[in-house]
């Protein structure tokens, strides 16, 4: 079985191929995303919303995330990302935070600047 650290990486890479499938292949069928920004904000749940919001994102020209820190603790992984795509001034950095259960990736949760 891969560490938590190892499907976060495949997630990564899989986000930056812009490999749908791939990148759906690391979540539980019943993953959540939460948005940490003003609150805690449920904003996916399932894998079908997962495919319809980042089939959206991952289809974005130029898309790209790169790892400016990450810190593993347990089954947590905590990335401070980076991200450029066509369409965004400069940059976005966000902090995600992963949870890793039985090697497919359950929860996220994203703090955008």
């Amino acid at each position: 079985m891969k560490t938590p650290e190892q499907v976060v990486q495949k997630q990564l890479e899989f986000y930056n191929a812009h490999d749908l499938e791939g990148f759906l292949s690391v979540f539980h069928n019943d993953a959540k995303v939460y948005n940490l920004s003003g609150g805690c904000e449920l904003i996916m749940d399932g894998i079908e919303m997962l495919r319809e919001k980042y089939g959206e994102r991952l289809s974005t020209p130029n898309l790209h995330s790169e790892i400016e820190k990450r810190i593993v603790y347990g089954n947590t992984v905590i990335d401070h990302e980076i991200i450029t795509m066509d369409g965004l001034e400069g940059t976005q950095r966000i902090a995600a935070i992963y949870e890793v259960i039985d090697g497919l990736i359950k929860t996220a949760w994203f703090v955008r600047e």
